[in-house]
């Protein structure tokens, strides 16, 4: 061990605070809490630590520099253990995955006229996200609901409008209020988003006072067509919530978070289980990273606070439900939330009745996240093994991580268009696929078309200074190939592999004199390529008789 080190651990105090582990090259590679400062952090050099806890004999070779932040209570050093990990995201703290594949619901409310959507990303910004939701035929049932209960609009327009439109069928139907033809006041289209806020975050008490109110108020002036539309509105809430209520809790007013974990090696699910007034709210999935193969109770130890820092006060249960107590960590995070909430919210771990219920449907949550996580993963693996053997029988220099491939589609040169579809870590990235329309190149000569559309292309990325794709795939044989080549040297753009899959032998081509390729059917090279071609191929023939059906 280095002297600076051993004078470091010697200097400890007998305090608490957060211990932050730095490897050779000044990276932070494990932060913690201590109730004791000196008495944990020697831990690790001492020897004797738990054979399960296998943070000493992993970190421990790595470890080139040990800093203190000493704190004056131990909730202070949970807080602060959890920002400097969301900060430096450490490689052997406990990490959340990308979960991008489950859906939410977005309130765009940096929009004049604010409108519900679905995304599979969340930003710091101005914008309402519910979610993540793990059904997503629910997801878009509640988008279909939503709009057309409180009349938000479902179009693309962005306000301000620069020139007049028509008003679309959902207007001429009833579930839009046509904003873009000024039917209806900022102020009051706000309303309707206030009221379809309220019903996302499961206030349906609220929102069924306020519409019912607003129906007696019709009434009484005699706009009863107004006060029909808030009856129609109070019965379609009270629908919503009566399906809601098929998970609902017995306790009307319960408000309970349930939690659960399952790990499985490195690979962790963390599954939330939201309870609001009584009613099941929502479902929150985590992806977990464990490089140091905790126990379940360590990993909650360690993720929880992160978590509940980020939630809003508002939000915050009255009550918490886990499958482990915390051990050491248990009274100094209920004193955090405590601090959080201005209000004590106790953390239990029960062993029957009806929140006993609730945690067995939350750990099989988890544990079929798990299984959704590992399978993902070795089909991952099963990928990126056909990337690296792409660049192994292509002789490429980088591996074709991103794949871009063209085909042009015409009806006896009738229609030509083409499209581009963009394969990301051997999947397709359907938000970059692209269709064109062939506007010079005459019907029929495909090589003409393939220069004019990959020109655009290439023009385009450089334009908005986009990374060009790793391999560039033509449906086609030489001449296409060739055709596409003469846009890279025109562009000055050769470094960019490109090669072309003929369909007759499933040939892989390249331009100039260079000879063919021919792989095995099996192989899981050419089964990449032809993904990435019949994709680009069922893409461009949709377009095309969607062109002639106008």
């Amino acid at each position: 061990m280095q002297n600076d080190l051993v004078s470091r651990l010697m200097s400890l105090p007998a305090k608490p605070g957060v211990y932050l582990m730095k490897n050779f090259k000044g990276e932070f590679i494990y932060i913690g809490k201590a109730k004791i400062l000196s008495k944990r952090v020697r831990s690790y050099f001492d020897g004797k630590e738990k054979e399960s806890h296998r943070a000493a004999t992993l970190i421990l070779p790595h470890i080139a520099d040990i800093e203190c932040i000493i704190t004056e209570t131990e909730t202070e050093a949970l807080i602060l253990e959890a920002n400097l990990i969301a900060q430096h995201q450490p490689y052997y703290n406990v990490r959340q995955k990308d979960s991008k594949h489950f859906p939410y619901l977005m309130l765009e409310l940096e929009d004049k006229f604010p409108r519900l959507r679905l995304t599979r990303r969340t930003k710091e910004d101005k914008n309402l996200y519910f979610g993540p939701f793990t059904n997503s035929n629910y997801t878009r049932a509640i988008l279909d609901l939503v709009p057309r209960l409180f009349y938000l609009r479902e179009c693309h327009l962005i306000f301000p409008l620069k020139k007049e439109v028509r008003p679309c069928l959902n207007f001429h139907v009833g579930r839009c209020k046509a904003p873009c033809i000024n039917k209806i006041t900022e102020d009051e289209y706000m309303e309707g988003v206030y009221a379809a806020r309220m019903f996302l975050e499961g206030k349906n008490t609220e929102i069924l006072a306020r519409l019912q109110r607003k129906m007696q108020i019709a009434s009484a002036e005699m706009r009863f067509e107004d006060a029909s539309k808030y009856r129609d509105q109070v019965f379609a809430v009270q629908s919503a919530f009566a399906k809601q209520k098929a998970d609902k809790a017995n306790d009307a007013g319960l408000s309970l978070d349930v939690i659960a974990v399952c790990r499985a090696k490195e690979q962790a699910a963390a599954v939330i289980v939201e309870y609001r007034n009584g009613i099941l709210f929502n479902r929150r999935h985590f992806y977990l990273e464990s490089r140091l193969e905790q126990e379940p109770q360590e990993i909650l130890a360690e993720f929880l606070p992160g978590w509940y820092l980020s939630v809003s006060k508002d939000d915050l249960p009255r009550e918490i439900v886990m499958e482990f107590s915390l051990g050491e960590e248990q009274e100094s995070f209920e004193d955090l939330l405590a601090s959080l909430a201005g209000h004590k919210i106790q953390a239990k771990v029960p062993q029957r009745d009806e929140k006993f219920g609730y945690l067995q449907m939350a750990k099989a949550n988890a544990e079929m996240l798990l299984v959704e996580l590992q399978a993902k993963g070795a089909k991952y693996d099963e990928m990126t093994q056909s990337i690296f053997e792409l660049q192994k029988e292509l002789n490429l220099s980088n591996p074709p991580l991103c794949i871009e491939c063209f085909d042009i589609s015409h009806l006896g040169g009738e229609e030509p268009v083409a499209s581009m579809v963009r394969f990301v870590n051997g999947f397709p990235s359907k938000s970059d696929y692209r269709k064109y329309k062939v506007k010079i190149a005459m019907g029929g000569d495909d090589f003409a078309s393939m220069k004019e559309i990959l020109t655009r292309r290439l023009k385009r990325l450089r334009a908005e200074k986009s990374d060009f794709p790793d391999l560039l795939l033509i449906d086609g044989g030489k001449g296409q190939v060739n055709a596409a080549f003469e846009v890279l040297k025109e562009m000055k753009l050769t470094d960019i592999p490109v090669i072309g899959l003929a369909k007759r032998l499933e040939e892989i081509v390249f331009p100039g004199d260079k000879p063919s390729v021919l792989l095995k059917r099996s192989h899981p090279a050419l089964q990449l390529l032809q993904r990435a071609r019949d994709e680009a191929h069922r893409f461009a023939l949709k377009f095309q008789r969607k062109r002639r059906e106008l």
